[in-house]
């Protein structure tokens, strides 16, 4: 790939960087594959459990028809906006990292001293995660015993883990390139803060430097990798009446339209990067659009993912107060047309990495998560990843008409981008007014600590207009801080 087409694609990916970081500051108000779990509004700690009508897809379609927390006489739902973003890290416990959020205190720091030391321990070693979903549209109808659904969300998550040797890299520029440079005659050049550029320079004169291989090692311990893709589902559930319960079986299928992603990890000890974007809906792609070459016009504003998703389901109830269900989600793959990156010969005159010890933290994100800050060079590739399947499984009971408890856990492949491995949850829901409702609970994503989101739902009456908004954490009502920051919302949905 020319510099040029790297050129557009990283102005791609910087138009690209400012969506994400305005949903993150409105939240605020590996092998890296896979794609991505919902952030579902109105259930508590326990998406699968409480999950009902067209919010169901993507955790269990036979609660088209289960439906806990609404009547069974609704015979029609649909859904508008609908927002769930959250920010996960334990680097949120820390203040100075928030510090470098809104100014650059680091550039005035001597790179050898403790204080630039203790500010690059702040950004390395800590595994940050964001998750954005947004419901565009969203229907579900039901008729005596079958329910159908269907919904349009874009999900959107990135995934960054970063050693102190990538954190430096980014924030030192490409000085840091020769830490690990190997001489001809085997010998290791340590650079200790006396070499200069010129120096490092005049070291490298003659040296056939294996870049992809330095950069495998400064990144061995490193994860990095973002998705963004558009998901359409549609899904259909059967209530069965047996003798003392009611069976609900659901089955949905989804198309995947992907516009960006990209991975970068390690495979069998070789660095493994591959990317994929989509060029269009930029100012620089409309005005180089060629319409006379038809493919590369579809290229440029079509998707670069394409693939398919399978879920299926089944859940138990007993006398409309118990319930228990159990799920299989994920099936299936996307097909995205993108490159593998590669940087070849490492020169400090031509490195794209950043030389600016200013940078706050949200800068070296943006840059990490950017292939052209690490590549300078890459071939056409078509890969397949795997959407990585899930099982569900949950219940819940109605102890009395105003109050509701639930449970649920999630499990998946922890080494896919956006996976937790192991995902527990306990929600209560209380309705102590007509038209209020208080959904809370208790969570514990993989090794991640506990969280605890909290709602408020308001509706009008059994059924009708629904509208509400939770935060996906509260303990630092009485902690002094918390590992994650998000929030779900609702600004237009009916049920009737």
């Amino acid at each position: 790939m020319s510099m040029g087409m790297l050129s557009v694609k990283s102005e791609s990916l910087k138009l690209f960087n400012v969506p994400l970081l305005t949903c993150f500051l409105f939240a605020f108000a590996a092998h890296v594959q896979g794609q991505n779990q919902h952030l579902t509004y109105g259930t508590g700690a326990t998406p699968m459990a409480l999950s009902s009508d067209y919010r169901a897809l993507g955790w269990n379609p036979a609660h088209i028809t289960l439906s806990p927390l609404i009547k069974d006489d609704w015979k029609n739902a649909a859904g508008g906006f609908e927002f769930g973003a959250r920010i996960s890290s334990n680097a949120l416990d820390k203040a100075d990292l928030w510090a470098g959020f809104f100014d650059k205190e680091a550039a005035g720091f001597d790179v050898q001293s403790a204080e630039w030391q203790d500010w690059k321990g702040l950004l390395a070693n800590e595994d940050i995660a964001l998750n954005v979903d947004v419901t565009a549209a969203a229907t579900a109808k039901r008729w005596k015993k079958w329910g159908v659904a269907y919904s349009s969300r874009q999900h959107f998550q990135a995934e960054m883990l970063l050693d102190v040797s990538s954190v430096e890299l980014l924030l030192e520029g490409p000085v840091s390139w020769f830490e690990l440079l190997i001489t001809n005659q085997g010998d290791t050049v340590q650079n200790n803060g006396g070499l200069t550029e010129e120096d490092l320079s005049n070291i490298a004169s003659g040296i056939d430097l294996n870049g992809d291989a330095i950069l495998s090692n400064l990144l061995s311990e490193s994860r990095l990798g973002f998705s963004w893709h558009r998901a359409h589902t549609v899904g259909l559930s059967k209530e069965w009446q047996l003798k003392r319960f009611k069976l609900h079986t659901g089955f949905s299928g989804r198309l995947l339209l992907g516009n960006g992603y990209f991975q970068l990890s390690q495979q069998n000890g070789a660095l493994d990067a591959f990317g994929a974007f989509s060029n269009g809906f930029n100012v620089p792609s409309f005005v180089s659009s060629n319409q006379s070459n038809l493919p590369q016009t579809i290229r440029n504003w079509g998707p670069v993912g394409q693939g398919w998703g399978v879920d299926i389901g089944a859940a138990i109830e007993w006398g409309e107060k118990i319930w228990a269900s159990a799920a299989i989600t994920d099936i299936g793959f996307m097909d995205w047309r993108g490159e593998r990156y590669s940087i070849g010969s490492i020169s400090i005159g031509n490195s794209n990495l950043p030389n600016d010890q200013g940078q706050n933290w949200i800068d070296v994100t943006s840059a990490a998560l950017d292939p052209s800050s690490w590549f300078s060079s890459s071939v056409a590739e078509t890969r397949r990843i795997s959407n990585g399947p899930s099982f569900h499984i949950g219940g819940g009971i109605q102890l009395i008409e105003l109050v509701t408890i639930a449970a649920d856990a999630s499990f998946d492949n922890p080494e896919l981008l956006g996976n937790s491995g192991t995902r527990l949850g306990v929600s209560f829901v209380l309705q102590p007014l007509p038209f209020l409702r208080i959904d809370g609970g208790i969570s514990k994503w993989g090794n991640e600590t506990i969280r605890f989101p909290l709602g408020l739902i308001f509706i009008t009456g059994k059924k009708g207009f629904e509208c509400g908004i939770q935060a996906t954490d509260v303990q630092s009502a009485w902690e002094s801080s918390q590992p994650e920051i998000g929030l779900r919302a609702c600004f237009m949905r009916w049920v009737w």
